[in-house]
């Protein structure tokens, strides 16, 4: 010790032994969103071969900008193809799509988009509308962009999922599974006098026909699965809310190659029936399944109709617009070997848990919504009875509103009620809703002139009828952004990344004769694009694909 100045000194080890003592303070770890595939994201990896892939549609990447954006909060389900933990913490969301590339290019030019491939660990197809001559811009444009758009049509339907679906135009996914004219004999936004809204807004979308196992004319692993299947009809007509629907329900007995057609029956909007057929399997029959089907040994001893008659019959019955109505209807389409477009499937627009993954019975529901007792013999069903008891449960939910019947709806609404309630109590609006209803997000869409003026007409559109719908005013613009370049594009989208909550730069390429070169300096976009953004950010790459080839889908948050 030091006794200097009359001043003791510690020893500096023994300073450092009661400083070591003191409570340090402890850093809060920031939480960082992690992006991960589920079973149905992966077999649209560029990994697999082409043979075993099945493709996203374009709403899967609507899904996860809005899902990015909006956060946990107003999911109604969650995501069909992939997951993001911690997805309130992503702080911004960047989108690049750049017209013209295609999985060929993907995979011709891996040397050249070297930078590409280093980045991003999860590359997807994505069937896109250049296959079909569809306008990508457009399908990108009914994205709600803005948070007053998000707070509107929360306030209207109660979750982004909901709104994306009732806005989406039924045809520009569905023409490029199945083949659907262009023409349009009706408008999906009219409804019949005694139903209170469009039956087209029950029917399935074509990312809902995949996911829920309906047979889909699609390429790849599906087309070798669906080889021998056959669809309704050469061609479709669009589908109407005038489009007349069909119960339809199927019988099946287990033969040595499995589950195999027995009987088949359909009956029209009068409740009368206008097929009926029992079918002779090919292959012997181990269980008929009586307690089940009703079918029995003495029902088929006479009968000589085959498969491939029956669905002749049923193609040359349906109307080309036909919308066909069932419960799990998916496995008699599987029966029959046979695909159709316009799908209406009570065990999904009926429910009594509010977990859209748990399917009512058909018994169950005709009990509770018709107040009649099906399936009650012992000698197995009727699918006479059956198709007639789906048609009349959607035709009931027609003439009483969306949400009837349907516990998923119920809970939308309880959320919408929490909404209100939280949105007038300020302390818990700011520490529970502030990232997306007191904070007002902002976007950007920057593009040269032959893009943003696409974009202009289809948000302007989608606006006047959004302001029309929900008699709220004029929703907030998007801000568009038209320079002059393909280069200027890329500069001005890394500028703005720190000032808007979702910035998406859109490309158009023309064709090219040096083509490595071009892939080149895409290389260098994307590269560029991922550098300029911030920690806990996701960026979404578009490869938007050709009239010969699907897309590229790519996805990353920043760590």
């Amino acid at each position: 010790m030091s006794a200097e100045n009359g001043i003791f000194e510690e020893p500096v080890s023994k300073k450092r032994r009661l400083d070591s003592t003191k409570e340090k303070p402890k850093t809060k770890k920031k939480p960082i969103p992690v992006f991960r595939l589920k079973p149905t994201g992966e077999t649209a990896s560029l990994f697999l071969s082409s043979e075993e892939r099945v493709p996203l549609v374009l709403t899967d990447i609507q899904h996860l900008l809005l899902h990015s954006l909006f956060g946990n909060l107003n999911l109604t389900q969650p995501p069909r193809w992939y997951t993001i933990d911690k997805c309130n913490h992503i702080t911004q969301t960047t989108c690049l799509i750049i017209e013209g590339i295609s999985i060929q290019d993907w995979e011709n030019y891996q040397d050249m988009l070297k930078s590409t491939h280093k980045i991003f660990d999860s590359a997807m197809e994505v069937l896109t509308p250049s296959v079909y001559n569809g306008s990508l811009v457009k399908e990108m444009a009914l994205v709600p962009l803005s948070e007053n758009e998000k707070e509107t049509l929360i306030q209207k339907y109660g979750s982004m999922n909901l709104a994306l679906e009732v806005r989406k135009d039924l045809m520009v996914m569905m023409k490029a599974v199945f083949p659907i004219r262009d023409e349009i004999t009706g408008s999906v936004d009219v409804r019949r006098l005694d139903e209170k809204f469009p039956r087209t807004q029950l029917m399935l979308s074509a990312w809902q026909l995949i996911d829920e196992n309906y047979p889909v004319p699609l390429k790849g692993k599906l087309q070798n699965v669906y080889a021998d299947y056959v669809m309704t009809k050469e061609e479709y007509s669009p589908v109407t809310a005038e489009s007349p629907m069909f119960g339809l329900d199927c019988e099946m007995c287990l033969t040595k190659a499995g589950s195999e057609l027995t009987r088949v029956s359909i009956v029209n909007e009068k409740h009368e029936t206008v097929y009926e057929s029992f079918v002779k399997p090919y292959n012997q029959i181990m269980d008929y399944l009586t307690q089940y089907s009703g079918i029995t040994e003495e029902l088929l001893r006479d009968v000589t109709k085959r498969l491939e008659d029956v669905q002749k019959e049923i193609q040359e019955l349906l109307p080309s617009d036909a919308i066909l109505v069932g419960q799990s209807l998916n496995s008699d389409l599987h029966a029959l070997r046979l695909m159709h477009p316009y799908i209406i499937d009570t065990s999904l627009i009926y429910n009594f848990t509010g977990e859209r993954y748990r399917k009512p019975k058909l018994k169950t529901l005709a009990k509770e919504y018709l107040k009649e007792e099906i399936q009650t013999g012992t000698d197995g069903h009727c699918s006479v009875e059956d198709s007639l008891a789906s048609l009349k449960l959607v035709q009931l939910k027609l003439s009483k509103s969306v949400e009837f019947g349907d516990a998923v709806h119920t809970k939308r609404q309880k959320y919408k009620e929490e909404v209100n309630k939280m949105v007038t109590e300020p302390h818990y609006a700011l520490s529970i809703f502030n990232h997306i209803i007191e904070q007002k997000k902002t976007s950007v869409i920057i593009g040269c002139d032959n893009i943003t003026g696409d974009y202009h007409t289809f948000l302007t559109q989608a606006k006047e009828s959004l302001s029309t719908q929900l008699k709220k005013g004029k929703p907030k613009r998007v801000k568009l952004n038209t320079v002059d370049s393909m280069d200027e594009v890329i500069t001005t989208l890394t500028e703005s990344v720190k000032n808007y909550n979702l910035v998406m730069g859109h490309l158009k390429l023309e064709a090219s004769e040096d083509d490595t070169k071009l892939m080149q300096t895409v290389d260098g976009w994307v590269e560029t694009v991922w550098n300029s953004i911030q920690e806990s950010a996701i960026c979404v790459i578009v490869f938007g694909g050709t009239v010969n080839g699907n897309g590229v889908a790519m996805m990353k948050v920043k760590t």
